[in-house]
């Protein structure tokens, strides 16, 4: 039996039953194979760049019997192949965002995307939307002292209107009033006006970014009252 951690945890649940899965940045194929063994998806590719992290993956689905469901890819993102479910997951938002845009016919004809990233969520929201990828629910886990932001979305082709906010704030956890997300939004304030008492804005470009970080401060605090009243 494997035991995923729990956001691997939470990535697997999200997946749809008997779909066809792609796991992007497979590291150890925990998740492709817990998928097998329980009998939630027997069509699955894992790819990885790293070859050590693919041969672990390899080493995994030998043990568990599953070489027949699970094709493990050496492949520094998506293989050309259609998927119903496709998981990016732990790595970084820029990143995320080009691996769809260099196969964004396979991720425009899936019914999921599963993107789980490590940093910079904002630019990710932009990307996708700016490419007629709609959000259409979001969560987020808290382990290891670590907050880890879930996007789901799905290709529409419509054109998506979104303000700086939509883009810095989740607005699906907040009218849920997420408790997760709300000591997100806390600990992301904190750091803000940290950086915001130590900045020396003595140049034009330091002003505009100053300008920038009270203008997210502010997005903060709204979406942290609108949790908490």
């Amino acid at each position: 039996m494997i035991k995923l951690s729990k956001r691997l945890k939470r990535i697997a649940d999200l997946i749809d039953n008997g779909v066809s899965v792609i796991d992007v940045g497979t590291d150890h194929g925990y998740v492709p194979n817990f998928l097998c063994i329980n009998n939630i998806s027997k069509d699955i590719i894992a790819t990885d760049i790293s070859e050590n992290s693919l041969n672990k993956s390899i080493q995994l689905t030998q043990e568990l019997n599953n070489e027949k469901y699970i094709k493990n890819i050496l492949s520094n993102g998506i293989v050309k192949e259609p998927r119903e479910n496709i998981i990016i997951a732990g790595l970084g938002g820029i990143q995320i965002a080009e691996i769809i845009k260099n196969q964004i016919e396979v991720c425009q004809d899936a019914k999921k995307l599963i993107l789980q990233p490590m940093q910079k969520t904002s630019i990710l929201r932009r990307e996708l939307m700016d490419n007629s990828f709609e959000i259409f629910d979001e969560d987020i886990i808290y382990e290891d002292d670590r907050f880890f932001e879930i996007l789901l979305a799905k290709y529409t082709g419509n054109n998506v209107s979104y303000s700086d906010k939509d883009l810095y704030i989740s607005k699906i956890l907040v009218n849920r009033k997420n408790q997760i997300y709300y000591k997100f939004l806390l600990e992301r304030k904190e750091i803000l006006d940290d950086i915001l008492n130590k900045f020396i804005a003595n140049r034009q470009r330091a002003l505009a970014r100053r300008k920038e970080l009270k203008l997210n401060l502010k997005y903060l605090e709204e979406a942290i009252n609108a949790i908490s009243s």
